[in-house]
């Protein structure tokens, strides 16, 4: 008898030693991200992009990451006038990537990079304590498509804002 309850006993064993590896994803964010190789290989976020938002034509340009930083700058216009702009820099600080925008041209609260998927071409900054948002996901979606999602987990509002982009010319 001793025999036939033994091997369920170990093939549950088994099977509970390899069931965390096999749910794991691929391509899982490491526990301690390296921040400057996350930043090197945002080269994939690098170009001219726009789409409709806000009752307006969002336009945003990013640069590659050479020379350690990426640089943006965006602009919503609406009836041929600027309606809003916005300055974004990638940069790490000690040992962490930072999203740290500038609407407006004003510095505001900066997002730390807390996931990233070189698969799937991603990257998740995220500031707990930030009003809205409290992340913001870069994801490039296609050779031609970038989607940045604004979203709130860590707050109260269920608000999101996805800015669906289009690589120009």
């Amino acid at each position: 008898m001793a025999p036939r309850i033994l091997v369920p006993v170990v093939l549950a064993a088994a099977l509970l030693a390899v069931a965390p590896r096999l749910a794991t994803p691929k391509d899982e964010t490491p526990t301690t991200i390296d921040a400057k190789a996350e930043l090197s290989a945002m080269t994939w976020l690098a170009g001219t992009w726009s789409g409709s938002i806000w009752g307006g034509t969002f336009t945003a340009y990013y640069s590659t990451p050479e020379g350690g930083k990426v640089l943006s700058y965006s602009k919503l216009e609406r009836e041929g006038k600027t309606a809003f702009h916005e300055f974004e820099l990638f940069e790490v600080t000690g040992d962490k990537l930072f999203l740290r925008p500038h609407p407006g041209g004003k510095p505001a609260a900066s997002f730390e990079l807390t996931a990233v998927s070189k698969d799937d071409k991603s990257a998740t900054f995220e500031n707990p304590k930030n009003d809205f948002p409290t992340r913001l996901v870069y994801h490039r979606v296609a050779d031609d498509r970038l989607v940045i999602t604004l979203d709130d987990p860590h707050g109260d509002t269920k608000k999101v804002e996805t800015f669906d982009l289009k690589r120009m010319p």
